[in-house]
């Protein structure tokens, strides 16, 4: 509601008593809220006093505000609207179907990660008083770039140097500093076009989004997560898209989350490294080896790209918090993201064969499990009238959260997916004993 002073519609006192008995009652004013006092008021909206006191008297008498000596009027508290009253269901409101076991999380475990050691090297980090009192650079601590530089190296066969290195609070951070050094391309194609939160950047730099990767002059590629499944593009198709890429001028960016988690192989080198270092804008994050409340990723420019870059740099701000960008330089050079490494990888391969055993249990010899490629997933292939989809839509509505399977489905089976990686141990015979009632339900 609005207060129209000039509306001949109604007496002026009663405009104002209007005014504020919506606000009350749809809780903008919240019990407890002190009202503007009777003079301020009177000031503010150009009426008398007398005009302010009597609007003010009148919500005292319907129980809306209530008069302290010596202090003023309050709001009491006592009218307000239920929230479904005032405010329309949001059709994304799931509040209905609460999620009890999400296997779709991206989350992490409670038990992975030691707040102790990496408290301690905050506080070591603050220690640092003369460091502390300034601003961060534009493109990240030199020596934490220095770092990175050698991992990427060491782990992903990376071509760069600590120059090429970019750091920001996440990989939307990072593409708000890309998109105007690539301008002059005009399409994108994702890979994975559930990706909102990139093609939301691109599309508000004026990107065009493409389906068709050949009509594209950007191609935006999770080698190592083809799929929500897991699955991880091979050596050979790399190579080919590298070459495909090169000889038609695109552009590839390479978001490389979750490399380091595989079951039955070591890592495939990187398509920035595949390639020399050219032609591919390399993207990574450390959140989900450490924790996705700490919001450090990183960029590899290739060095075509640089000097847009130089010209622009001392105009951004850094988006990544210096204290946690000289506390993680520590932390990777003292060792510790390699056991932190080796601690997940036990951690979810324990949890992902706990989880296979619960659903074996429950459906025995109607249903078969085995490990995805990644250390976080267990596919699980039920004997039931059901597609994967259908049961990931029932299973939904009883709060339970899984993968449907992207591919073609044999027929008479059901083929979902679980990420154990939130989901506590101590909750997997629970949501294998719903998931087997959700399947007999169907017959």
């Amino acid at each position: 509601m609005k207060l129209d002073l000039n509306s001949a519609q109604t007496t002026r006192y009663l405009q104002v008593y209007d005014y504020y008995k919506e606000l009350i009652t749809a809780g903008r004013l919240a019990g407890g809220t002190k009202m503007p006092s009777i003079r301020r008021c009177a000031q503010q909206l150009g009426l008398s006093r007398t005009t302010i006191e009597t609007a003010y008297l009148c919500l005292a008498a319907d129980g809306y505000i209530i008069s302290r000596p010596q202090s003023g009027y309050y709001v009491t508290g006592r009218a307000v609207r239920k929230a479904s009253d005032t405010i329309a269901e949001s059709p994304h409101d799931t509040s209905k179907n609460k999620i009890l076991y999400n296997f779709t999380s991206n989350n992490v475990d409670a038990d992975s990660f030691d707040f102790s050691l990496w408290r301690r090297y905050i506080k070591s980090t603050l220690r640092q008083d003369g460091r502390m009192l300034t601003y961060g650079e534009p493109q990240g601590e030199y020596e934490l770039r220095e770092v990175i530089c050698k991992y990427v190296l060491n782990k992903r066969n990376a071509v760069c140097r600590p120059e090429n290195i970019v750091i920001g609070a996440g990989s939307q951070a990072l593409m708000n500093i890309l998109c105007p050094l690539i301008k002059k391309r005009k399409n994108v194609c994702f890979h994975d076009s559930r990706f909102a939160q990139g093609i939301v950047i691109f599309e508000d730099y004026g990107f065009s989004l493409v389906k068709n990767k050949e009509e594209a002059d950007i191609l935006y590629m999770t080698p190592s997560h083809m799929t929500s499944l897991g699955d991880v593009m091979n050596v050979e198709k790399r190579l080919s898209m590298l070459k495909e890429c090169a000889e038609n001028n695109r552009l590839i960016i390479e978001d490389d989350y979750d490399n380091e988690f595989r079951y039955f192989s070591k890592p495939i080198p990187c398509l920035q490294g595949l390639a020399g270092g050219e032609n591919v804008v390399y993207l990574s994050t450390f959140s989900k080896l450490l924790l996705p409340s700490i919001r450090l990723s990183f960029m590899i420019l290739p060095d075509a790209l640089l000097p847009f870059y130089e010209k622009k740099k001392a105009l951004y701000n850094q988006t990544a918090s210096k204290s946690e960008q000289l506390a993680l330089c520590q932390f990777l050079r003292d060792g510790h993201l390699e056991s932190q490494i080796r601690k997940l990888k036990r951690l979810y391969t324990n949890k992902a064969k706990a989880l296979s055993s619960e659903l074996e249990r429950a459906f025995g010899r109607c249903a078969s499990t085995y490990m995805g490629e990644s250390v976080f997933l267990v596919h699980l292939k039920i004997n039931c009238k059901m597609s994967g989809t259908q049961l990931r839509d029932k299973a939904q509505s009883r709060g339970l959260s899984v993968f449907a399977f992207g591919g073609k489905e044999e027929e008479g089976c059901a083929h979902i997916a679980l990420s154990c990686c939130e989901v506590p141990i101590t909750d997997f015979p629970d949501a294998a004993a719903l998931l087997r009632e959700l399947v007999t339900q169907e017959g």
